[in-house]
């Protein structure tokens, strides 16, 4: 079981990366045990996906079927990115920080998380023509701080950094499409 304490250096870790500070590297347990645990990264933002979901009316007609499809997307897509990146990590000669950046990766969705919430709660209740640039700036502030924990952790060029965030984005993308499609959206 992980501790708080666990808890605690993976998000701050996170969030000195959030500050483009690369010490906060070395807050993440980039062992195996570490790796596992940093799937509680994901874990603890949950409810607050399901908050943005939900804002987004996916629960308006029912609540059973879209929730079981969403949870299940949402674990699809926390473990579809890692598997792909055993294979990219190997071909990027990066296998020896494979770890350290999943450990880094799973960290960095809680902060960003307390981004994008916030800013989805905003929007929604205070729609209006500049939620569309607030929404825009957010999305581009989260890609490069996805792209900075890429380039520290991986140790590698910004532009490859910038292509494993499109990756990211583009599975993302293909799981939500699925789980639309099995509600009928």
């Amino acid at each position: 079981m992980i501790t708080a304490g666990e808890i605690f250096a993976g998000v701050f870790g996170a969030w000195r990366l959030a500050r483009r500070d690369p010490t906060g590297l070395i807050w993440f347990d980039a062992s195996p045990r570490g790796f596992w645990h940093s799937f509680w990264g994901p874990a603890l933002i949950v409810p607050g996906f399901l908050v943005l979901q939900a804002l987004d009316g996916t629960f308006e007609d029912d609540l059973l079927r879209p929730l079981a499809v969403e949870l299940i997307a949402f674990v699809i897509g926390c473990v579809a990115f890692p598997l792909v990146m055993t294979h990219i990590s190997e071909g990027l000669e990066r296998s020896h920080r494979y770890l350290r950046y999943i450990v880094a990766y799973n960290w960095s969705q809680v902060i960003q998380m307390a981004v994008i919430l916030p800013v989805g709660l905003l929007i929604h209740l205070a729609p209006g023509p500049g939620m569309a640039l607030l929404n825009l700036a957010m999305t581009i502030v989260v890609l490069v701080y996805q792209a900075y924990v890429a380039h520290q952790a991986l140790d590698v060029k910004p532009s490859a950094a910038g292509l494993l965030v499109l990756l990211d984005l583009s599975l993302g993308a293909l799981i939500q499409m699925i789980a639309n499609r099995l509600l009928g959206a």
